[in-house]
């Protein structure tokens, strides 16, 4: 299945859009939706 996600995968040089604070709180809304179910 598809997620509604868009993903450029830029190199740092070129500056991300995203950094790792993004990547943890992705991640933790991942684990409550799992929690959720």
């Amino acid at each position: 299945y598809e997620v509604g996600i868009s993903y450029s995968g830029r190199s740092y040089s070129e500056g991300k859009k995203i950094n790792w604070k993004d990547g943890l709180s992705a991640l933790w809304c991942i684990v409550k939706y799992n929690l959720a179910k």
